[in-house]
């Protein structure tokens, strides 16, 4: 994870407020220059339409890029020292122009907001150790409908065997929901669908939140999910 991702990570931006900050816009991308650590060092840092954000570090002394910046290796007092006054200078950014977001990806906020629209369910993040797993529940009798999750790939189970989705230990949200055994069997032959991770396979499924499966699919499980756990109408008496 670069230091531009771990900064900006869980918020989106607001490109009038990029724009009032003094961010140009050029085609799909917002530009903007800035000084930090005294004026010793500058920052040319660029956001896409996406809500991508890459940048890069000077040395204006050097006139040249900072490399040690980047350089997990490089511990020395000078090199943290800069890491962090360029941390600060990007912290300032995201406060003015970015809004927060709970979750990591823009489908894992699409869903939530989905959700909240359609059942008027906020998300709970009930976990002290975990504040940033998300819980639906049925406010009826605060049963769980879904969780989403994030965890490396590594872990994420499919048909039964340990299957790791990439050579690196890459972070992944995943959501899970409460679906028919039966139905349960079926979906994990398509991609993006996996044991729960975590809770009853038999119960519950797991889907990778990484766009192979389709927000609409997604939503709609979630509606079942929610059925299941509601509470059942009472049947008058003859």
């Amino acid at each position: 994870m670069t230091i531009e991702e771990e900064i900006f990570a869980r918020s989106i931006p607001d490109f009038a407020k990029l724009v009032k900050f003094g961010f140009v816009k050029n085609g799909s991308k917002y530009s903007f220059s800035g000084k930090f650590l005294n004026g010793d060092f500058t920052a040319d840092v660029v956001v896409t339409s996406g809500g991508d954000v890459s940048a890069s570090v000077f040395d204006v002394q050097a006139g040249e890029r900072y490399l040690p910046l980047r350089a997990k290796s490089r511990q020395s007092a000078f090199v943290n020292e800069v890491r962090e006054s360029y941390r600060a200078f990007l912290r300032e950014i995201k406060n003015a122009c970015f809004v927060p977001q709970p979750f990591l990806t823009d489908q894992a906020n699409r869903i939530a907001r989905e959700a909240e629209k359609l059942f008027g369910d906020k998300i709970d993040f009930p976990f002290s150790t975990a504040p940033e797993y998300g819980v639906f529940r049925n406010p009826e009798n605060r049963k769980w409908y879904g969780i989403i999750m994030n965890i490396s790939k590594s872990k994420i189970e499919k048909q039964g065997r340990a299957a790791s989705l990439s050579a690196d230990d890459a972070i992944v949200e995943i959501i899970n929901v409460k679906i028919d055994p039966e139905k349960s069997i079926e979906l994990k032959k398509r991609r993006g669908f996996y044991d729960a991770y975590h809770m009853s396979k038999k119960n519950w499924i797991t889907i990778a939140l990484d766009g192979s499966v389709s927000d609409d699919l997604i939503v709609d499980l979630l509606k079942k999910s929610r059925a299941l756990v509601s509470p059942r109408p009472c049947r008058a008496r003859s």
